[in-house]
């Protein structure tokens, strides 16, 4: 499904002469403002939005491959490994841990929202009180797709709590027959939840709780059902979410609590955590990196769980395949009508990892790829950090939602269009 784009390698001659590097011989602020001056683009027939959105991921995608190849081809002083290493140690702690421990944070907010009440119990607030929750932890999770790599790709997290196209066919059957052996990843995690608590962008009214529902296809399922069901999907959210902070740094005694009561993995093979993993790539006896190199190049342009495998995610996968290929089921987020937002994220992810904080190019922290570049290679630092600009940019221009504009220039309805296995296609 992911078309990794192929860009020809920087010659080593060219890069000895524009950096600060030796080469080698033969040996968050403005997140939810639009990027359209703040209004919403409704022109849902011209394509060039869509079409501009996928060529700036692409752009995010070569210039991250540049930057690797030009560590890679560079006689990296003592110095500038240490900075090297200091910068993936400032990831870590700065980036990686504080965003899952605010995603633990919101998925903790959203299962407070709902709790255990029934059908009777629940009130407007409550279902407001777990949307906004929901948004919240969305944005941290989407916002950590630059680095999927360790526990959330080696332990299947990403795909247990974000599997998408919801599978409506296979819930409402678990609905009307509820089975634990039925609990595929189609039917869980956030867009499970997304379909239960949005309609239309907008929270659903807490009479459908009390009622039955009023989607196509789902009004013979009552609102008790999926109400009952939603909090079932929130409290096993909430254990992988934990899985995910306590992998990366298990100083949170009552989420590690958390994660072993459930039985879930948070140790490398080598019975390390993955911050420690990371931050001391190069050391064999207890690292999984062999090399300093083989860390940067997982972070910043590995095909998949990466800077590269996320940007080209964006571009090739959750934009075009709805927008390029007519693939209307395959929107993410379309109930919410969070999509845009979505992919923004996803690109602040790498933002935020080539920055060194939370804050994007707000952070200001020393140890960071924006200032090791700054200092050996300013105009490829600056081609990176234009390039993730202009994507978030050139995402945030496209008409929203994004389910309306794709739906409009394919005119098919996003409910009547079937799922199917693009993997097969």
């Amino acid at each position: 499904m992911k078309n990794i784009f192929k860009y020809a390698m920087l010659s080593v001659a060219a890069f000895s002469l524009s950096t600060g590097f030796t080469a080698c011989g033969n040996d968050d602020d403005d997140d939810d403002i639009p990027a359209n001056n703040g209004t919403v683009n409704t022109n849902y027939t011209d394509k060039h939005y869509g079409q501009d959105a996928i060529d700036a991921c692409a752009d995010v995608v070569s210039a991250l491959e540049e930057a690797y190849n030009a560590l890679a081809a560079a006689r990296l002083s003592d110095e500038q490994t240490a900075s090297l290493k200091a910068i993936l140690a400032n990831d870590v702690d700065n980036v990686i841990v504080p965003t899952y421990r605010a995603l633990g944070d919101a998925v903790e907010k959203m299962h407070t929202a709902l709790g255990t009440l029934s059908s009777s119990q629940v009130t407007q607030q409550n279902v407001n009180d777990a949307c906004d929750a929901f948004k919240t932890a969305r944005a941290e999770w989407e916002k950590s797709e630059a680095f999927l790599m360790g526990p959330a790709a080696g332990f299947d997290i990403d795909p247990h709590i974000d599997s998408w196209p919801l599978d409506r066919a296979a819930l409402h059957d678990y609905f009307k027959n509820p089975n634990a052996e039925d609990l595929d990843e189609s039917i869980l995690g956030f867009h499970a939840l997304e379909f239960i608590l949005f309609r239309d962008g907008q929270p659903r009214k807490v009479e459908e709780f009390r009622g039955n529902d009023s989607y196509k296809g789902f009004t013979d399922i009552t609102g008790a059902q999926e109400l009952q069901y939603a909090e079932s999907v929130i409290a096993d959210l909430l254990n992988h979410v934990y899985e995910l902070e306590v992998a990366w740094n298990p100083s949170n005694a009552t989420r590690l609590n958390a994660v072993k009561a459930a039985g879930l993995e948070y140790e490398t093979p080598l019975g390390k955590d993955f911050g420690y993993n990371l931050k001391n790539a190069g050391d064999e006896t207890t690292s999984t990196f062999p090399t300093l190199l083989d860390a940067l190049h997982q972070v910043l342009s590995a095909d998949e769980e990466s800077c590269v495998g996320i940007a080209n995610e964006v571009g090739t996968a959750k934009i075009a395949n709805p927008f390029s290929n007519g693939y209307i089921f395959y929107v993410e987020s379309p109930y919410s009508y969070n999509s845009i937002k979505d992919f923004q994220d996803n690109i602040r992810s790498i933002e935020n990892t080539w920055y060194g904080g939370r804050n994007g190019k707000s952070s200001n922290v020393q140890n960071s790829f924006h200032q090791f570049f700054a200092a050996n290679n300013p105009s490829l630092g600056t081609k990176v950090e234009d390039a993730i600009e202009d994507a978030i940019s050139k995402i945030g221009a496209m008409p929203a939602p994004f389910v309306k504009y794709v739906s409009t220039i394919w005119n098919k309805t996003f409910e009547d269009d079937p799922v199917i296995d693009l993997e097969e296609e």
